[in-house]
């Protein structure tokens, strides 16, 4: 039987679907995604898993999908610097308003923690391999700054709200990071 509740947004995508499997094996495991880059199959063969079709920019869709949520696994994005520079209103909705939805609704609902995907990019041209932490952001996209301003929003929501909430860079690590245990 599941023991906890988690949420993947962004979960019909290729890590989000890999997370969603790995997480389906020891919790209750519910999806949302707008399948714009995601996709159904990637999630078909998996049981126990929820599907919610909807957006992180819909508030009342998060609220009602994350009662009773332990955690919340934030991936969904409108991934794509390019396309961030050709449209940036639209990854401005999806990345910074959306990261926003999901904090509220998680803080309103109760859950524990929101681990929030964030990205290198937000580092701009900076050379120095692995990137760390400690080191200054330098967005040279829309993209990037949507995502440094979901990791702001998350550390806010962590010391107003006491909603623990992670940054991930590696998202490939993200099994890992929730299943032990």
């Amino acid at each position: 039987m599941p023991s906890r509740k988690v949420i993947v947004t962004g979960g019909a995508g290729f890590i989000g679907s890999n997370l969603a499997e790995e997480l389906s094996k020891r919790h209750s495991v519910t999806v949302i995604d707008d399948l714009s880059t995601g996709r159904l199959e990637n999630i078909a063969h998996i049981k126990n898993v929820e599907f919610i079709k909807g957006s992180i920019t819909d508030p009342g869709l998060l609220k009602h999908a994350f009662r009773d949520a332990e955690c919340v696994f934030h991936l969904a994005a409108l991934p794509s610097v390019q396309r961030s520079v050709d449209d940036p209103l639209a990854s401005n909705d999806a990345n910074v308003t959306g990261t926003l939805n999901v904090l509220v609704a998680a803080r309103d609902c109760g859950a524990k923690k929101v681990i929030f995907a964030s990205s290198s990019a937000i580092y701009g041209d900076e050379p120095t391999l692995p990137k760390r932490e400690d080191m200054k952001p330098y967005p040279l996209s829309p993209y990037a700054v949507g995502k440094i301003t979901g990791e702001y929003y998350a550390r806010v929501f962590s010391e107003i709200y006491s909603l623990k909430t992670d940054c991930i860079y590696s998202q490939m690590s993200l099994p890992d990071y929730y299943t032990k245990g």
